[in-house]
């Protein structure tokens, strides 16, 4: 008897999307018949050539697009604002005060009112971890998984010089979207992602105009650099034994670097008492990634003509090329400082533009019928940041800082690819002016997520809790010409 339709236990219901969209298993079913003895056991058949492998070329390889329409979506959710150990002190309220090389990120009118020449040189350390309690039908309740050990370190660097009167020129390169997840290689969610690493470099000239003593405006533009590289095992449901199978992996990365063009504009108004109120505008970017590389390794499964069939299905002899955009979202800031003698007062709210991110288009060269489109429907969100510093003396200050984090994401997209939460940060560091010339900062944040259930609503039917913590640590070193 041949059978067409194969329906997976409740169990391994995590895959269904995959097999719905593709029907591969209705695919591998059709081409490879399982006969049966009087006592219902099955026997290996034979390939028959004909009809079932017309179906064979309608399905294609459409299983791997499906594999990897999620996985670019993953540096969508993760910004990173640690671009000046001083600023990330204070919690990263730095709008309004803008008073040293970092301005050319928080706000570059703030770099208007710096005196000669000025650079700052800098490195997080940045560690996180993630814990996966898993809820029921899949992978079911009691099912606990961790993720791997990584340490990232994002650079920094900003430079500021007089151009001519009260204009300023200057340079910032710094890494505004990245990070990365792993998991273990027997990860229940495997399926969905094993490991991911996205680069995203900003190269930000600008230009500052002070037009009076206590307003000045700034603008610059921003060049990205975009990498992604990412890993996940493919599965099947194996007809003779009506689990999912592990039949081999996907590598997809890009080589090189896609690029893509945005602005950025601030201004910075010294209201009088020590009162100053800043704002600053980054705009969407949006990168092209043309030249992205499928890699497919095929596992065996222990069944000959099983692996036979999934290798006409998923192109393990060739690399296909992969197509994508990612709009990166617009950042708006506003905040107000006090600046006293001894004492700065800050605070920020930060909005992010993620509603632009509604879809993420795939198309992959050479297979028309694997072009496709994955809604994601983020949703702009908000931070809130309030920061302090105190001098103790000419050469010695230290910050504390607060923020409060909204994920964009929607319950329904929490996955390995990206387990993103609301979030608080505490802040603290210091400034030490080691000679006239220069000054070194250090700071530490330590992010603790609040925990993210899925509740029941997993798009890849993969429901469960994440508990998540990042910490930082955070070293700038400023230099005066």
């Amino acid at each position: 008897m041949c059978i067409f339709s194969l329906k997976a236990p409740d169990k391994f219901s995590f895959v269904r999307p995959f097999l719905r969209k593709t029907h591969i298993d209705e695919a591998v079913a059709a081409v490879l018949k399982l006969q049966h003895d009087p006592y219902g056991k099955p026997q290996r058949g034979k390939l028959k050539k004909g009809g079932e492998m017309t179906m064979v070329r309608k399905c294609s390889v459409m299983l791997a697009v499906v594999l990897l329409l999620p996985a670019l979506a993953w540096g969508n959710g993760f910004a990173l604002f640690e671009h000046g150990a001083r600023g990330v002190s204070m919690g990263g309220a730095f709008v309004a005060v803008a008073d040293d090389p970092s301005a050319g990120y928080y706000n570059p009118a703030g770099l208007a009112f710096l005196d000669g020449t000025k650079a700052m040189a800098g490195v997080f350390l940045i560690t996180e971890s993630s814990k996966f309690r898993g809820d029921n039908p899949y992978p079911g309740a009691g099912y606990k998984s961790e993720m791997e050990d990584q340490i990232f370190y994002p650079p920094h660097f900003h430079y500021s010089a007089p151009l001519a009167g009260n204009f300023r020129w200057g340079l910032s390169m710094i890494a505004p979207f990245g990070l990365g997840t792993w998991w273990p290689n027997n990860y229940a969610g495997r399926f969905i992602s094993k490991r991911i690493d996205l680069k995203v470099f900003d190269v930000n000239p600008h230009v500052s105009w002070k037009l009076s003593d206590s307003f000045a405006v700034g603008v610059g533009f921003d060049y990205f650099l975009t990498q992604v590289d990412l890993t996940k095992s493919i599965g099947v449901i194996n007809p003779y034994t009506q689990r999912v199978a592990e039949v081999g992996q996907v590598h997809m990365y890009n080589e090189g670097f896609a690029d893509g063009w945005g602005y950025n504009v601030g201004v910075l108004w010294k209201l009088g008492g020590g009162f100053s109120l800043g704002a600053a505008y980054r705009s969407r970017v949006e990168v092209e990634i043309n030249d992205a590389k499928a890699s497919f390794v095929q596992f065996s499964t222990g069944y000959a003509d099983f692996d036979a069939m999934v290798a006409q299905l998923i192109p393990f002899d060739r690399n296909p090329k992969g197509q994508t955009r990612v709009n990166f979202p617009a950042e708006a800031r506003i905040g107000l400082a006090w600046k006293g003698e001894k004492t700065i007062i800050s605070a920020d709210a930060v909005h992010m533009g993620w509603d632009s991110f509604k879809e993420l288009p795939i198309t992959i060269v050479g297979y028309p019928q694997l072009s496709s489109v994955r809604e994601e429907n983020f949703r702009d969100a908000w931070t809130y940041r309030v920061g302090l510093e105190r001098k103790f003396s000419d050469t010695f200050a230290v910050q504390v800082g607060y923020l409060r984090d909204r994920t964009p994401m929607p319950t329904h997209i929490v996955s390995p690819l990206l387990p993103d939460a609301d979030r608080n940060g505490y802040s603290i560091g210091f400034s030490w002016q080691v000679n006239p010339k220069m000054r070194v900062d250090g700071s530490f944040l330590h992010l603790p997520f609040d925990n993210r259930s899925t509740q029941g609503q997993s798009i890849d039917n993969f429901n469960g809790t994440y508990r998540t913590r990042a910490e930082l640590f955070g070293m700038s070193v400023v230099y005066s010409f």
